[in-house]
């Protein structure tokens, strides 16, 4: 269970009326990235103090099929906690990531994970940390391709941006609101690749916000593809991260 969530979560409503945006693909020329282009980027990431919502998940994880709810709360720059249900809404687990940590209940084990953020880097790689994973849940763009990026593609219907985190290389596509629907990050020697697409957009408090986020993780022994399906999603309302350990649980290396 704790390897199935870390990889789901890592490689991963208001009554406001929703318009639904989709991507589509259209390269015609390239060029060094400019101030112009970053500030466009950046004008158009979702601002929040809290984000909530539901995902009802589908993913195969070796060749297993698991069917989950995962209910996400989010304190931007602070805290990313999840619970996670099974059939007739029985929680099975729950985590809670922040900048510096990640702490795990798995409630059909009675175990508990209390380690360093490096943890999480363990299942995936050493650049990946707290706000990428915050980015990609929420639909913006990991921070650190907004530094380091040395090109950009322009196209009728969508941009690209592309670079190198020290041995990671990675390509991202936004859609005509500048929004990331596509992010790809691989290795150098091609071990471990990870494809998050954001197909669908809508509009939420006058904020464009994910309705599907798909994965496909590939690491030397793991394979995960998942389908996240967003609903009741919320933002900068009041929430709760409650994470209390019961002592008949024991705590595992």
């Amino acid at each position: 269970m704790v390897s199935i969530i870390l990889f789901l979560t890592v490689m991963s409503a208001c009554k406001a009326k929703k318009n639904v945006i989709s991507s589509s693909n259209n390269i015609i020329s390239t060029k060094e990235i400019s101030k112009t282009d970053l500030t466009a980027i950046i004008a158009h990431e979702t601002q929040f103090s809290t984000f909530a919502t539901k995902a009802a998940t589908s993913f195969n994880l070796n060749g297993k099929q698991y069917d989950l709810t995962l209910n996400i709360r989010i304190k931007k720059g602070e805290a990313i906690w999840i619970s996670v249900t099974a059939i007739a809404g029985l929680e099975v687990a729950r985590v809670i990531f922040t900048p510096d940590s990640v702490k795990i209940l798995d409630r059909l084990n009675e175990q508990y994970i209390n380690k360093s953020f490096n943890f999480v880097r363990s299942f995936t790689n050493k650049q990946i940390d707290y706000q990428t994973l915050e980015a990609l849940l929420v639909g913006n763009c990991p921070p650190f391709a907004l530094i380091d990026s040395n090109a950009f593609f322009v196209g009728n219907e969508s941009n690209y941006l592309k670079g190198k985190q020290q041995n990671l290389s990675y390509v991202l596509q936004f859609n005509k609101q500048f929004k990331t629907s596509d992010f790809s990050l691989s290795d150098n020697i091609g071990e471990n690749n990870l494809v998050v697409t954001t197909p669908v957009f809508e509009e939420i408090s006058n904020h464009l916000l994910p309705i599907n986020l798909n994965i496909d993780a590939f690491a030397v022994k793991q394979q995960l593809k998942a389908s996240m399906h967003y609903h009741k999603t919320e933002l900068n309302i009041p929430l709760e991260f409650p994470f209390n350990v019961p002592k008949r649980f024991s705590e595992i290396d």
